[in-house]
């Protein structure tokens, strides 16, 4: 993964999760102490943030900042949680449908599961 692909994929993380916890970018970026373009610039890979930064919104996010990067530079998680941040991913992207959404999503994951189960 590229620079410019890191960047994007952490701003695009941070916007999901922010989403998830009913945050606008506006109100992160009162918590942050920035510009509400300044989230925005973050969040579409416009812009990078620092580290201190980056420590500050997964505080405020309620996450640790590893589950900002994405899962290729994470350590590789203990067996018993081996699924855990793509669980919390795929969960906070759904928080923002409503039940019908969430539910079309469900069965277009279950299809493709399906599918790739009997690929072989």
């Amino acid at each position: 993964m590229n620079r410019k692909d890191l960047i994007r994929s952490v701003g695009v993380t941070i916007a999901v999760r922010r989403k998830a916890k009913g945050l606008t970018q506006a109100q992160l970026a009162e918590a942050l102490g920035i510009e509400k373009e300044t989230v925005s610039r973050i969040e579409t890979g416009a812009i990078s943030t620092t580290l201190s930064r980056l420590a500050q919104t997964a505080e405020i996010l309620e996450c640790p900042v590893s589950a900002l990067f994405p899962m290729s530079l994470n350590s590789a998680p203990a067996d018993s949680d081996k699924y855990s941040d793509q669980l919390d991913y795929i969960a906070a992207m759904l928080e923002n449908l409503n039940s019908e959404e969430r539910s079309l999503v469900v069965r277009f994951v279950g299809e493709i599961v399906r599918l790739l189960q009997h690929r072989a």
